[in-house]
């Protein structure tokens, strides 16, 4: 097996400062005078939040620092107070064990898109099992480069490497180690012996008993006898040692991934203007789409929190037509909604959450596929339009079972798939009988047929009144009724009866107009909709 670990050696310090994207910085435990140039300004991020010096301590004591700091003089393990000494600007910020465990979390739940066997290793490392994906990414270089290429895209530093045992692989991780790839167990024993016994996390009095045994190096460690080796150190530490090599199974916990996607992300300085937040908000998207990927999900709806010193949060929701998990899907939408979105206050942090993730199954093929293109609507289209216009401006119609045409239709959320026609309601279906259109006694003007006519697809927000001239409806001269109406009486049980004959008439120019006759109360005639063209006309005219 070949076990592949991630080493994080600046979690502490990147999970502020990963909404910067920085060109060179300083590593977490080098020296000062390492990675002094200036970071690369994020594509969205003010500058203040670049070149402003930044360390995180624990205890009262640096233990990680960027760039600026670090041309300072400022290097782990320095007091706060020396620290301030160096410069009157730098911030110190406290460590947050609970947002890097957090971080670790979602990392991990982004490398199952390498492997189905991930293990955390707190508190900056995970393992994953990468024999079996060797051959799927092409190789054991091509692999370790896609998921350095991949952690370094969502903002962390990491150090990479694939040896035979889990152990051996997070150690030599940890240490920095030259070597990349570890091939094989001879290989792994010459790579392990050139490391100080200090990178085997021994206690300080461990090592402090091997110092005076004359121990340095590992080689050294691994020349004495196992059985000294045990009275000395424990039996413990000597099953250690063989897990590290390989000579002992050493089982890990499996990582499961939760259900929904949640991720914070804190700036490291205040961000007064929403576009500018696009940046800090794409790390945490390609977070959540590696998640996707991995899980072979998508998620439909997104709700960011814009945290404030004081107040409440400023609250965004992102809605897509279907589950979607493209990153650059998700970021388009969100950059619409940030142009136009008015801070209460400067921003701080940043929060994210999904709604459980939903699969997405590979899509069936026909062997001779038929074109829907002109029926079913472009999703990404109706997202775009929703996240500009709003949610209210973009909707679908369904069906209501209601013969009121006020009533027969509500709105809702837009459908991607194409519906077949509904077959028209039969006589029996609504109220009043006569003879239908064609039949051998055609029914005068004003007598209800059972048959439901044509409707139009545009109708009044509020029916018209028609002007009333020599008993029959005008609007720009007579209107021709036809042959036969559609009565709908109903609604008595609802507040909202209505008792009308819908008749499709003619203008004199040829166009069609849904009117109706009002049979209660002062009644009248009414128009309630307009046609488009008509079909048997356009036949006609071929």
């Amino acid at each position: 097996m070949n076990w592949l670990a991630l080493h994080l050696p600046a979690l502490a310090l990147e999970v502020y400062t990963r909404a910067v994207a920085p060109t060179a910085d300083a590593p977490a435990g080098g020296s000062p005078a390492a990675g002094c140039a200036a970071p690369a300004l994020g594509a969205d991020m003010p500058a203040p939040a670049q070149q402003a010096p930044l360390a995180v301590s624990e205890r009262e004591r640096i233990i990680a620092r960027n760039a600026a700091a670090a041309c300072l003089g400022i290097v782990p393990g320095l007091s706060e107070a020396a620290a301030r000494a160096l410069s009157a600007e730098l911030r110190i910020l406290p460590r947050r064990p609970a947002a890097e465990r957090a971080a670790l979390g979602r990392l991990a739940a982004w490398a199952y898109g390498f492997s189905d066997q991930v293990s955390l290793a707190p508190p900056a490392a995970l393992v994953l099992e990468a024999g079996r994906s060797l051959k799927l990414f092409g190789g054991a270089a091509a692999l370790r480069r896609r998921v350095l290429e991949g952690v370094t895209g969502l903002g962390w530093r990491a150090r990479c490497v694939l040896a035979p045992t889990p152990a051996a692989a997070l150690v030599l991780a940890a240490a920095g180690a030259e070597t990349g790839i570890v091939a094989d167990h001879a290989a792994l024993r010459r790579s392990l012996a050139t490391l100080p016994v200090a990178a085997l996390d021994f206690t300080p009095a461990e090592l402090d008993d091997l110092q005076r045994m004359g121990i340095v190096c590992v080689a050294e460690l691994l020349r004495l006898p196992r059985a000294g080796l045990a009275e000395r150190l424990g039996i413990a530490r000597l099953q250690q040692l063989e897990r590290l090599l390989g000579e002992r199974p050493d089982p890990r916990r499996a990582y499961v991934p939760p259900a929904r996607f949640r991720a914070a992300l804190e700036l490291p300085a205040e961000v007064p203007d929403a576009p500018a937040l696009a940046f800090a908000c794409r790390r945490l998207i390609d977070e959540l789409a590696g998640m996707l990927y991995a899980r072979q999900a998508g998620v439909q709806r997104l709700d960011w929190r814009f945290h404030h010193a004081d107040g409440p949060p400023t609250r965004l929701s992102l809605g897509s037509a279907a589950p979607a998990r493209d990153p650059q899907h998700w970021l388009a939408l969100l950059r619409e909604r940030l142009d136009r979105l008015r801070l209460a206050a400067p921003v701080r942090a940043i929060s994210v959450g999904s709604e459980r993730l939903r699969p997405l199954a590979p899509a069936d093929t026909e062997l001779f596929p038929r074109d829907t293109g002109a029926s079913v609507p472009d999703p990404a289209l109706l997202d775009r339009l929703r996240a500009r216009l709003g949610p209210a401006a973009v909707q679908g119609l369904a069906a209501v079972a209601d013969h009121r045409p006020e009533r027969a239709w509500r709105a809702c959320e837009p459908q991607l798939t194409a519906t077949p026609p509904c077959p028209a309601p039969t006589a029996e279906a609504g109220r009043g009988r006569a003879a239908r259109k064609g039949s051998d006694n055609p029914a005068p003007p004003g007598t209800a047929t059972g048959e439901r006519r044509d409707r139009p697809l545009w109708l009044l927000a509020a029916p018209a009144a028609l002007e009333l001239r020599g008993g029959r409806p005008w609007l720009d001269g007579p209107l021709d009724l036809g042959a036969g109406c559609e009565r709908i009486d109903t609604g008595w049980w609802d507040g909202f009866q209505v008792a009308r004959d819908y008749y499709v008439a003619r203008t004199a120019d040829g166009e069609r107009l849904w009117i109706y006759r009002e049979l209660r109360g002062a009644g009248g005639w009414f128009l309630h909709g307009i046609f488009g063209d008509d079909p048997a006309a356009a036949e006609g005219d071929s």
